[in-house]
């Protein structure tokens, strides 16, 4: 597989009509590039990936992006799994704020994913 397969692109978001109902608004952006940080430091924090993607305290932005190069090969199997739902979940959830936070719920796919791979 191509390890510069862009997997995830920031911009993606805002140019699908699909992900956004309405008007982009800087609130909707910022929750965005809010959700991106979290996950992709949760995926680094976890060993998840081969590189830093985003430093501490670095802020995404539209060109942020996950590449297939980005992630190790348990990486790969975990993004489906687990950032992938905990998207699903943030863009079903009412409270957006308390979504792009729910490191419960994602913390729940790890050990679910972990008991999976032995």
């Amino acid at each position: 597989m191509d390890k510069n397969r862009v997997i995830e692109k920031l911009s993606w978001i805002f140019q699908s009509s699909l992900s956004i109902p309405g008007p982009i608004t800087n609130d909707f952006k910022e929750e965005q590039y809010r959700f991106f940080e979290n996950y992709v430091h949760f995926l680094q924090d976890n060993g998840f990936t081969t590189k830093e993607i985003l430093k501490k305290g670095e802020r995404a932005n539209d060109d942020s992006q996950i590449t297939r190069g980005d992630l190790t090969e348990e990486g790969f199997k975990f993004y489906p799994f687990g950032i992938r739902k905990w998207r699903e979940r943030y863009d079903k959830a009412k409270d957006k704020d308390k979504a792009i936070n729910d490191f419960g719920f994602i913390e729940k796919k790890l050990l679910e994913f972990r008991k999976k791979q032995k």
